[in-house]
């Protein structure tokens, strides 16, 4: 077992949906050894679980790389869709009041969704 922590690893598309599913569903230690999903032992992504015998859970690093994976998401999405909420504000689609309420509460809601994340100050 290698000893990268989980801002290390960089896990390509369909292997976060599988460490996903193990996070929900769990997994036949087995189905560890197949090739598509060697990388939840080789990384510690994995461990067996206490109250089944031979299954898997997810282990501490894996939720720690779900968390560090989901928090790097929406550092990116939230300032991308004030942004674009800016953007209308340049275009005067400010005109129309229902319209314009509606921008403003989504930008609120999405400044406070970044002051909670600590992003931006």
């Amino acid at each position: 077992m290698s000893k990268l922590t989980y801002k290390d690893l960089l896990l390509s598309f369909p292997e976060y949906l599988i460490l996903i599913k193990v996070k929900l569903l769990g997994i036949n230690y087995d189905r560890t050894l197949n090739d598509n999903r060697k990388f939840l032992r080789r990384y510690g992504l994995v461990e067996l679980s206490p109250h089944f015998k031979n299954r898997c859970r997810i282990s501490d690093n894996g939720k720690m790389y779900l968390r560090y994976r989901s928090r790097s998401f929406w550092k990116f999405v939230i300032p991308t869709i004030i942004s674009i909420i800016a953007l209308f504000g340049g275009y005067d689609v400010y005109t129309n009041p229902v319209l314009k309420e509606l921008l403003e509460s989504i930008a609120s809601l999405f400044a406070h969704i970044m002051g909670s994340l600590g992003i931006g100050t």
